[in-house]
């Protein structure tokens, strides 16, 4: 799936998400800022040997993996619902 350049928001449990789309080292990254003050997130999609993608963290932090996939999850829906429109 390819991701547009522009910044974008999301509601993730009731705290907004201000989503920064950013290109570093050939990869597109996203750096999650948190209304709730929470240290922001940057994350990307990896691809494991067997071709299966995944949402990890940059730089990796095993605390955050989940919040991670819940993040890339909505973020994948969001750019889903803007194809549509």
């Amino acid at each position: 799936m390819a991701f547009t350049a522009d910044d974008f928001e999301i509601d993730h449990f009731g705290v907004i998400l201000h989503i920064k789309v950013l290109e570093m080292q050939e990869r597109t990254v996203f750096r999650i800022i948190f209304s709730d003050f929470q240290d922001d997130l940057f994350i990307t999609r990896a691809t494991l040997s067997d071709g299966k993608r995944y949402w990890m963290t940059v730089p990796e932090d095993p605390k955050r993996q989940t919040q991670a996939i819940e993040i890339g999850r909505e973020i994948v829906a969001y750019f889903k619902v803007q194809k549509n429109v």
